[in-house]
C-alpha cells in the first residue's frame, strides 16, 4: 500500500473518492475482499463516500456501491454459490455470440479460398500468411456481455433504484474506451447521462478480444482499463481531495531461485509469461500516473490499496477467473487488513485532515469474517444495508 502525500495542513474540505481500478473478474472479486475490510477499519461507511469512479471490473463494484448496496453484502454473496445472487434469478451473464460467429463461418470459403489461391500463385502470400487467414473468421468478442447488462438492470430495480444516474445517491463515473478513436469516455459526466448505468457498466468491462464491443448511439466501446488501470484523475476533477484507489492487479515478484514458483516464469508456460507482462504494463502505468499527480496536485492525498508483490496466491489465478472467487475475496480482505494494522498511525494522519478517522485499536487476527446469514427479500437486504450505514456513523461518532 502508497500513500501520496497532500501539501495541505489540517481539516479539508473537499470531496472524498472511491475509485475501483480494473482486473478482471479476479480483480473485482479481490476489491470487493478489500472493501469489506475497509468497511471495519474506516470510522465510516464505504457508502459515505462522495463519489466513485470504476473501470473494467471494478466498475462492476463501483456501480453496486453507488446504489447502496454495502460490501458486506457484497462479501457474503461472492463466497457463496447461491442461484440467486443479490436475490436476482439471472441467466448467464457471458454467453457465447453465436450469432457473430455463424455469420463469420459463411465467410470461411471465400477467404480461405482467396488466400490459398494467392499462396500458390506466389502474389504476395506463403503458407504463414495463410494461417493467418483463420484470424480474420474469428469474431470482434467470443463472449456477448448483454446478459450483465439485463442483471444489473434487474438487480437496481430489485433494490428500489433506477438505473439512471439521477436515481444515484453519489456521485458515480464509468470509463469505457471508444474503439474507433481512442478516447476515454465516462459515462456519469453532465453530456453522458442519458445511458443506462447497466449499459455503461457492460461497456467498461468489454475485455478486447475476449468480449464484444458494446455499441451505444453508434459508437463501439471496449474495457475502460485499456487506456489507464484507474482513472484517478477523474476523481480530482470532479472535486476529490482524497482518493482512495483500490488497483487489484501488481506484477509477482519471483525469486527465480528459491522462490516457492521454482524458476523461471517463462517456464511455467505462455500463460504465465502472458499473466505477469499484463500485470507489468498495467502497473506500470498506475505508478506512472501517481508520479505525475504527485507533482500536478499536490493538494490530494491519494491512498493507493493493492496486494503486495510477494502475493503468490494472487498470482497464482488469471484475472478472467471466477472459480477462485472465495479464496480471492478472503485474501482482499486479509491483506487490507493487515496493512492498516501495520500502518495505522501513518494512514490515520491523513484520514484525519479529510474529518476521517480510524478504529483505536485495528483488527487483531485479520482473519476473514464468516457469512452473515441474511433474509433474500428485498425489505431485509435493505434494511441490512441501512444499518451497515448507520453502524459505521456510530463508529465515526465514538472515535472523533
Amino acid at each position: 500500500m502508497r500513500r501520496t502525500n497532500g501539501s495541505g495542513r489540517g481539516r479539508r474540505r473537499g470531496k472524498t473518492a472511491l475509485v475501483c481500478a480494473g482486473g478482471g473478474v479476479t480483480g473485482a472479486v479481490y476489491e470487493i475482499g478489500a472493501l469489506r475490510a475497509l468497511e471495519e477499519v474506516l470510522g465510516r461507511s464505504v457508502l459515505d463516500f462522495d463519489l466513485y469512479v470504476g473501470v473494467s471490473g471494478g466498475a462492476f463494484v463501483a456501480s453496486l456501491l453507488a446504489n447502496g448496496i454495502s460490501p458486506v453484502e457484497m462479501y457474503d454473496e461472492v463466497v457463496t454459490r447461491g442461484s440467486r445472487p443479490f436475490g436476482v434469478s439471472a441467466a448467464p451473464v457471458f454467453s457465447l455470440g453465436l450469432g457473430d460467429l455463424l455469420s463469420r463461418a459463411a465467410r470461411a470459403p471465400r477467404i480461405l479460398s482467396d488466400a490459398f489461391w494467392t499462396a500458390m500463385t506466389g502474389e504476395g502470400r506463403n503458407l504463414a500468411d495463410l494461417g493467418l487467414s483463420l484470424f480474420e473468421l474469428l469474431p470482434a468478442g467470443l463472449l456477448d456481455t448483454s446478459g450483465m447488462q439485463r442483471y444489473l438492470e434487474q438487480l437496481f430495480r430489485m433494490r428500489g433504484k433506477g438505473d439512471s444516474w439521477a436515481d444515484l445517491a453519489r456521485e458515480l463515473y464509468i470509463v469505457a474506451v471508444d474503439l474507433d478513436d481512442g478516447r476515454a469516455v465516462a459515462f456519469g459526466e453532465p453530456d453522458r447521462r442519458d445511458v443506462p448505468v447497466s449499459r455503461a457498466v457492460q461497456a467498461s468491462i468489454a475485455l478486447p478480444g475476449l468480449y464484444r464491443p458494446v455499441r451505444i448511439d453508434g459508437r463501439d466501446y471496449v474495457d475502460g482499463g485499456v487506456k489507464k488501470t484507474a482513472h484517478i484523475n477523474l476523481a480530482i476533477r470532479h472535486g476529490a481531495d482524497l482518493v482512495v484507489c483500490i488497483n487489484p492487479i501488481v506484477p509477482i515478484r519471483n525469486d527465480t531461485k528459491n522462490g516457492p514458483l521454482g524458476g523461471h516464469l517463462s517456464e511455467k508456460g505462455v500463460t504465465y509469461v502472458l499473466d505477469q507482462a499484463l500485470r507489468i504494463m498495467l502497473h506500470g502505468r498506475m505508478q506512472y500516473g501517481l508520479e505525475r499527480y504527485e507533482v500536478e496536485h499536490p493538494e490530494v492525498d491519494i491512498l493507493l490499496i493493492q496486494p503486495e508483490h510477494d502475493d503468490l496466491q494472487m498470482f497464482s489465478f488469471n484475472i478472467m477467473r471466477m472459480s477462485a472467487r472465495r479464496l480471492v475475496a478472503e485474501n482482499g480482505y486479509r491483506s487490507v487488513a493487515h496493512n492498516f494494522a501495520r500502518h495505522h498511525a501513518e494512514y490515520a494522519r491523513t484520514l484525519k485532515r479529510h474529518g476521517i478517522a480510524l478504529h483505536r485499536q485495528p483488527p487483531g487476527s485479520a482473519q476473514p469474517p464468516a457469512r452473515r446469514r441474511i433474509s433474500g427479500s428485498g425489505l431485509a437486504r435493505s434494511l441490512d444495508t441501512s444499518l451497515d450505514r448507520l453502524d459505521g456513523k456510530l463508529r465515526r461518532a465514538r472515535v472523533s
